[in-house]
């Protein structure tokens, strides 16, 4: 079911920004088990466990996602509160091997 997968990442979500990462994690983890093609939760998901300092699971992710799309770190992102994209895009980075 589509609306239970978009409510699972926005969930997750909530708790990423929070900087509740294990809460985060579990929650975006039952999504893709819900929609396994929904790239938002592969890149939240991955940014986690990158602040998470879980390197190999957060590079398997982002290898996941290369599986769906080329498009890892998006150029332009739908948070708009500064404080929230820096701490999404930095996890991203860092998850993609971009970060130093």
């Amino acid at each position: 079911m589509i609306a239970g997968q978009i409510i699972c990442t926005r969930i997750g979500e909530a708790y990423f920004f929070s900087r509740r990462f294990d809460d985060a994690a579990a929650k975006l983890l039952e999504s893709l088990e819900r929609a396994p093609s929904f790239t938002v939760t592969y890149r939240v998901l991955a940014a986690c466990y990158a602040h998470l300092g879980r390197l190999d699971e957060a590079r398997e992710i982002v290898r996941r996602l290369r599986a769906i799309t080329p498009v890892v770190v998006e150029r332009a992102t739908r948070y708009r509160n500064p404080e929230h994209r820096e701490l999404y895009l930095f996890g991203l980075r860092l998850a993609a091997g971009e970060a130093t």
